[in-house]
């Protein structure tokens, strides 16, 4: 076995009763991650939870497990042999329900590949630069003996699909492909997956696009773009915050960009999505706003009204140029 897994699995197999965790604002490599570990533990014999601060969106429902996935409140009080974050780059984003049951935890861990990630577990898989929390956890999977089955496969793929933009974004690696190969080889519909996951929009959220688009600015001639969504948007087109889902590409792939920003109105605060071309790094742009992420794909949550956010953020953006 790999001398990066030994400490993890020798938790897991300690382990009766086990705790998987994903991040506030769930995305695909969190979600496919983690259910496709929770596929593997239960196996094995163990007794899984899964949870997350907020909903699964719904184009990932369809994966085997999601509908297990539950909000904190539903297991407080609990006390987990172990407690498995999953492409969880920092504690506050776990959310406060996840955290409190993270840190009641006998033992903790993390998989993770966010360079800024501050190993916050007893045990910390980290591994940055790399495509998606969803390699790591094949790795381990691997180092657990667990066989990859159809519905394990469509976890996985999903996870390294969508952190890759669908395979199109620079962090498209040789281990990603790889992943995908592998699951690809287990027979699902590939592009039934795909175009569920990346094609298929609910008219609210194509209508919360126009909205979003049409707020678009930008600066520096040309170089950074901001776009928004406010309360209001969400109401008037009856989206829900999963549907922002894909709006920042969209921005980021205009010519002249090099440096795209969504700004989000959510709950009291603002959440910006940040993508680069290299060598900008925008993880560092989000560091200054209590952030994180990657060099070319990063995010933060600011406790502002979204224009003075907007303003805030491309200033900064423009300083890296």
């Amino acid at each position: 076995m790999n001398e990066t897994w030994l400490p993890l699995c020798s938790s897991i197999h300690d382990a009766q009763s086990i705790l998987l965790i994903s991040h506030i604002f769930p995305d695909g490599d969190t979600c496919g991650s983690a259910l496709a570990l929770r596929r593997a533990l239960l196996s094995l014999g163990k007794d899984v939870a899964c949870c997350c601060e907020h909903s699964v969106p719904d184009i990932y429902t369809m994966l085997d497990g999601a509908d297990t996935i539950v909000h904190p409140d539903a297991l407080a009080g609990r006390a987990f042999d172990l407690a498995i974050s999953i492409d969880v780059a920092d504690e506050g984003r776990m959310g406060s329900g996840c955290a409190a049951l993270f840190a009641a935890a006998r033992r903790t861990a993390q998989i993770d590949h966010h360079g800024t990630n501050p190993c916050y577990a007893d045990t910390n898989v980290i591994r940055s630069p790399l495509s998606a929390t969803g390699v790591l956890v094949t790795e381990l999977l691997d180092a657990l003996e667990v066989p990859f089955d159809r519905k394990i496969a469509e976890c996985l793929y999903v996870a390294v699909a969508t952190d890759t933009g669908n395979f199109k974004q620079a962090n498209a690696d040789a281990a990603a492909f790889s992943v995908a190969a592998r699951c690809i080889g287990c027979g699902f519909d590939i592009a039934a997956i795909s175009r569920r996951v990346f094609d298929l929009k609910p008219v609210c959220q194509v209508k919360l696009f126009g909205a979003a688009l049409s707020s678009l600015q930008t600066s520096h001639g040309g170089e950074v773009a901001t776009a928004v969504v406010s309360r209001e948007d969400f109401e008037r087109c009856g989206a829900k915050p999963e549907h922002t889902e894909g709006i920042v590409n969209i921005v980021f792939n205009m010519e002249q960009v090099k440096i795209a920003a969504l700004l989000v109105e959510k709950g009291e605060g603002v959440k910006v999505s940040l993508r680069s071309v290299a060598p900008y790094d925008v993880a560092e742009v989000s560091r200054q706003f209590g952030g994180g992420g990657h060099a070319m794909a990063a995010g933060c949550t600011m406790q502002t009204d979204l224009e003075e956010a907007r303003r805030a953020i491309a200033a900064a953006c423009e300083a890296i140029l």
